[in-house]
């Protein structure tokens, strides 16, 4: 998201030596803390021009164009859509790097650990949905993530764009949520594994307790009407928001 980027690459860049094959997979989540005790459906779609999460029971989607570099926040009984540009995001991305006083540095470090402790470990095996898995640890500060993929099942798109889509995850938090730079890290340090996570844990600050487990995984043609936007729904441009903010001068 450093560069304005052509999504729509030939497939001699798309991952491993498989063809742009749409992905469909259905994971069971839950989620403990930050307000209470949730559970629920999420259906992801991948395709080489889009990416979509949807929250079943929420009935919220978040959209990624991959062609127009856009990412949609879309929540259907508010009728609303939040949108953020590429260039955007990763401008919210480049505003966790700059240098805060010590006094916040220290309130960050206490609440959340340094961002800039991070380790990766390789854990093991594991068999998810039938398919072969490698498990890892991944901790940025007092933030854990655990989660098992399978290295041989490959999003139809290309890694740059994969990373790309990744670091998007990150600056969704930027505006409000104080974890930004934990999560930037933490994004970056998922998209170096290969393959897609089909079972993901995070846990270990602030009493955040998070997963996901795939329970059904399909191949094979996405219908465009999946990917369409709604009509008559409010439209709100985080990025013009994110744009002002950071325009502002500091105190």
């Amino acid at each position: 998201m450093r560069l304005r980027l052509v999504f729509a690459l030939a497939a001699t860049l798309l991952f491993g030596s498989l063809s742009a094959t749409d992905l469909t997979i259905t994971f069971t989540s839950s989620r403990k803390g930050m307000g209470g005790v949730a559970s629920g459906t999420e259906i992801h779609y991948y395709s080489s021009a889009y990416l979509m999460t949807r929250a079943v029971e929420k009935k919220q989607d978040l959209l990624v164009d991959l062609q127009k570099g856009i990412s949609y926040n879309i929540d259907h009984p508010k009728k609303t859509i939040r949108m953020i540009s590429f260039d955007d995001a990763m401008a919210a991305v480049g505003s966790m790097n700059q240098p805060k006083d010590d006094a916040t540095n220290k309130l960050m470090a206490t609440m959340f650990g340094d961002p800039k402790a991070v380790k990766v470990t390789r854990l093991g095996n594991e068999k998810i949905a039938g398919r072969d898995c490698q498990a890892w640890e991944i901790s940025v500060g007092k933030l854990v993530m655990n989660l098992s993929a399978d290295p041989t099942l490959k999003v139809p798109m290309s890694e740059t764009s994969y990373a790309q889509m990744m670091k998007i995850r990150a600056a969704q938090f930027t505006q409000s949520n104080p974890m930004g730079a934990t999560y930037k890290r933490l994004y970056e340090e998922m998209a170096k594994i290969k393959g897609i996570p089909l079972r993901t844990h995070m846990s270990g600050m602030m009493g955040v307790d998070v997963s996901t487990l795939a329970a059904k995984i399909e191949s094979g043609a996405i219908p465009a009407a999946t990917f369409a936007l709604p009509t008559g729904y409010k439209v709100e441009d985080m990025g013009k928001k994110l744009r002002e903010q950071m325009a502002k001068p500091k105190p």
